[in-house]
């Protein structure tokens, strides 16, 4: 139903006679760079000015400090490259390794490990006794080929002594013996001796890093220093590792296999030890790097 309206009001504004000037910006203000003195004429502001001034100064020398770092990076990359290249192959610098152990528990892994260590590298070796040691067995004092025509150091990349020591808690390793903290234990010694044969054995793969780790980690805590119990569980799961398989870690000798055969002898259990870690022996047996460590046993 249409009617009339209830009030009538009259236009507040008249857009058609006045038109609406739109701004063409949200907000207008005064420039920061300086006051108006005249119609077109603005004062620079003298701290604004200093400022853009130290900027400028700034940027300039960011600039200048890109390029001679860009000059040094071109300059000492291949040397860089070089040390990596050094470290990977220890390069015409020896690398010196010592290493205390006590002959009442000897490390027969590491025999094992140097022989590892002179497949790839050109190595020599030294064995002494320390006067905290009253008498030495023969048989250890030809570990490491001790006695045999060596290398002259000049000619050697890595130099292996074995100090015989009365010393606690298993084997110490000492490598550039000033500057470094010691290494203890079979099983970190044997790890530094993975690094120096594969650099990037802890990246390359991961899964067979861990599986070392785990051996290495039982050998010490359950062969080594368990108790009987521990000793006899510790065996049983190798038994059981090696029922499908020649060596613990896979398909060839690992620095498992020499720390755990070491464990094994210094622990007393080959002769009580099942089947197949008997075959696992008897294979170690036949292998050249554990020969000059059999008959050290």
């Amino acid at each position: 139903m249409n009617g009339p309206a209830m009030y009538k009001v009259e236009p507040y504004y008249d857009f058609d006679k006045t038109p609406v000037e739109l701004p063409t910006c949200m907000f207008k203000m005064d420039s920061y760079h300086g006051d108006k003195t005249g119609e077109n004429e603005v004062t620079e502001d003298p701290k604004l000015v200093e400022l853009e001034r130290r900027q400028e100064h700034i940027l300039q020398e960011l600039r200048s400090l890109e390029g001679e770092v860009s000059s040094l990076a071109i300059k000492f990359k291949p040397a860089a490259r070089a040390v990596t290249q050094q470290c990977t192959n220890l390069g015409g610098i020896i690398h010196d390794i010592v290493v205390y152990a006590n002959p009442a528990q000897p490390p027969h892994s590491l025999s094992v490990l140097f022989e590892m260590l002179r497949e790839r590298y050109r190595c020599r070796s030294s064995v002494h006794v320390h006067s905290s040691v009253n008498s030495l067995p023969d048989k250890l004092w030809g570990c490491l080929g001790n006695g045999v025509k060596q290398l002259d150091r000049s000619e050697a990349q890595i130099s292996l002594t074995l100090i015989w020591k009365d010393v606690s808690h298993g084997p110490i390793m000492m490598v550039a013996a000033p500057s470094q903290s010691p290494i203890h234990g079979e099983a970190n010694i044997a790890r530094y001796v993975t690094r120096l044969l594969n650099p990037g054995f802890d990246t390359t793969d991961i899964a067979l890093a861990s599986s070392v780790d785990q051996w290495l980690d039982l050998a010490t805590g359950a062969l080594l220093n368990g108790s009987s119990k521990e000793k006899a569980a510790a065996v049983r799961s190798m038994n059981s590792r090696l029922g499908k398989r020649d060596w613990l870690v896979g398909s060839s000798v690992s620095v498992a296999d020499a720390v755990c055969w070491s464990a094994v002898q210094s622990a007393g259990q080959v002769a009580g030890a099942p089947a197949n870690v008997q075959k696992w022996l008897k294979a170690c047996a036949t292998q050249d790097l554990f020969k000059m460590a059999a008959s050290c046993c």
